[in-house]
């Protein structure tokens, strides 16, 4: 038997029981086993990124009570690794690994966030190097017991952001392995895409029972115009959010027009939860404004009497009232096309609107027109008027639409506006290909990219940036491996505008950029293995670059030319061990640049 995987075995098993224990302890209602698979980016030394997926388990709380600890519980991961770091592993004679790993994990709750880092131990665990394919390395550790607050009450999700895994390799005599492999921490980055939630639970409180609490829906209540000698009627709903039964003693209309309304109910005893109805009638007799109040009484506690206000507009001629939107924006449309809106006509009165009659007013060049089917409206009813807007010309646009009816503020006027987007203009993208040759080492790099300029070159001037596609280079790497030469990924950082001018059939111009080389590879036994570069490895300074048309080789703005340079490379930085070999063959004077562009005319 493999003494190894045994331990596991038993680790694992102690785990989840000690985690079964915990819990029921620890003053939650109950536990459920939680699990997720999540996958992450892991940089490794000399072989880069690699692919892990973390298998996450433990059992954690579905209720939390406030003030209670929680925990501590068990969390057990299992990392699958990439075929292509145990090849890494093996090239430096790695049977085993071990060592610890962080999981970063937070706690949303609805008030406070909780940031929490869960500290896991790595077991020695074999290294399947003539096996095919991933393997396995198991973690697992103890979260410590957790407190919530107050200011936590509600649902909370326990979301993994993060995972750091600290190796040791050893070899078969159990020594380190060489470095870089022997030891070295790897801070993997969550894939985007995941959904990251392990978990979600209740935190609320195990006290007393709420007291009954009253509510009402709506809180007013407005009946609007309502003719003289007829009836509205409209409904109260008393709510009970308490945990206690609401009682309710009685209802009630005050106010100086209380005669105009009256109520009844069967509300008698709300239960939690629970909600009874109010019944209001409204019947005017007068002319005019009138109001009055709901008095609900209860034994609520917080509240033991409840108004509600009641309003309406008695209206003794009934008399439409025309609503409409006072303007209609079309916005820009362009020249050539037709827009269209719908414009609602309605009626707020108690009597029936007529039109008479829809016309456009004030539009001296026929931009707008309309069609309708408005004819009666009755009360609280809808007719619609169909706008439309076709610019017959550059410009602004504004004309009325007027409505006749026998509304008393006959007649209703629309201001409707409209216009067309202004003409901009163009500028130039130059796309372009070419090479430049790098003095010290006589190597040649590929180049292409574009200049987005934000001035019309037809002007004579030149304005924009410069984006050079990344690109390779090879360098010698023999102080490192004899005879071998690495790959250098090339990436071009502008600084600052290009800037230029364009006179005759001469263009020229200048650009300023950082050259970084984030990696470099050699290849070893069939596999690219990264031996230096870096996010930082850059230039010390920026390359200056100045471009011109050759003699004899005119630029054309229909047709594009040629423009050639000379530059200097300053030297690298923050490149590593290799940064003097990088600095012996790519820092100098007497670089070339060639490049071959072609303008585009691009309207904006």
């Amino acid at each position: 038997m493999n003494l190894i995987k045994h331990a596991l075995n038993l680790n694992s098993l102690r785990s989840a029981l000690a985690a079964t224990v915990l819990l029921a302890a620890s003053g939650t209602a109950s536990a459920v086993p939680v699990s997720l698979e999540l996958d992450f980016t892991c940089p490794f030394p000399l072989i880069g990124d690699q692919a892990v997926v973390a298998d996450i388990s433990s059992d954690m709380p579905v209720v939390v009570g406030v003030g209670e600890p929680v925990g501590p519980f068990d969390i057990d991961v299992t990392a699958t690794v990439a075929e292509g770091a145990k090849i890494g592993l093996g090239l430096v004679g790695a049977v085993l690994v071990e060592g610890t790993a962080e999981a970063d994990v937070v706690i949303e709750t609805p008030g406070v966030d909780l940031p929490l880092s869960v500290s896991l131990d790595i077991p020695p665990t074999e290294v399947p190097v003539e096996v095919p394919g991933s393997f396995d390395v198991p973690a697992f550790g103890t979260q410590p017991p957790i407190h919530f607050d107050d200011e936590h009450v509600g649902t909370a999700t326990v979301r993994v952001v993060g995972l750091t895994l600290g190796i040791i390799a050893r070899t078969a005599d159990g020594s380190i392995a060489p470095a870089p492999i022997g030891e070295f921490t790897s801070v993997c980055a969550l894939n985007p895409g995941q959904d990251n939630a392990l978990h979600s639970f209740e935190i609320g409180y195990d006290g007393p029972d709420e007291p009954q609490n009253i509510s009402v829906d709506p809180q007013s209540v407005d009946f609007g115009n309502v003719q003289a000698g007829l009836t509205e009627s409209a409904v109260v709903t008393v709510y009970n959010d308490g945990d206690l039964p609401l009682g309710i003693n009685g209802f009630g209309i005050s106010g100086d027009d209380a005669s105009a309304f009256s109520q009844s109910s069967d509300c008698s005893v709300v239960g939690p939860g629970e909600s009874c109805l109010v019944n209001i009638t409204y019947f005017p007799t007068d002319e005019g404004v009138q109001s009055a109040r709901l008095m609900i009484e209860s034994d609520d506690p917080d509240a033991g009497l409840t108004e509600v206000p009641l309003g309406g507009n008695s209206v003794v001629i009934p008399e439409p009232e025309i609503v409409v939107e006072s303007v209609t924006d079309f916005g820009q449309v362009e020249l050539g096309s037709l827009v269209t809106q719908d414009l609602s006509v309605g009626n707020a009165g108690i009597g029936s609107l007529f039109i008479d009659e829809i016309d456009i007013v004030d539009d001296e060049v026929g931009a707008f027109t309309f069609s309708h089917n408005c004819t009666v409206v009755e009360q609280d009813a809808t007719c619609v008027v169909t706008v439309m807007f076709a610019p017959p010309m550059m410009g602004d646009f504004e004309a009325t639409l007027s409505i006749a009816s026998n509304d008393a503020a006959s007649p209703t006027e629309v201001t409707l506006r409209g216009s067309t987007p202004t003409i901009r203009p163009v500028v130039f993208v130059l796309e372009f290909e070419g090479t430049t040759t790098i003095a010290a080492s006589e190597s040649t790099l590929n180049l292409r990219g574009y200049i987005d300029s934000d001035t019309d070159l037809t002007m004579g001037m030149l304005k924009g940036d410069l984006i050079l596609n990344d690109t390779q280079a090879v360098i010698p790497v023999s102080h490192l491996f004899r005879n071998l030469k690495g790959t250098a990924e090339v990436v071009f950082e502008p600084v600052g505008e290009t800037e230029g001018t364009l006179q005759g059939e001469v263009l020229a111009f200048a650009s300023s950029l950082y050259i970084k080389l984030p990696r470099i590879t050699v290849t070893l036994f069939g596999f690219p293995i990264r031996v230096g570069g870096g996010d930082d490895c850059r230039t010390m300074d920026p390359v200056t670059i100045s471009m011109q048309s050759p003699e004899g080789e005119p630029f054309e703005i229909d047709g594009g030319g040629f423009v050639a340079g000379e530059y200097a490379v300053p030297p690298f930085q923050n490149c590593g061990p290799l940064t003097s070999v990088i600095n012996g063959s790519m820092v100098g004077k007497g670089n070339t640049m060639e490049l071959g562009l072609i303008p585009i005319l691009a309207p904006i």
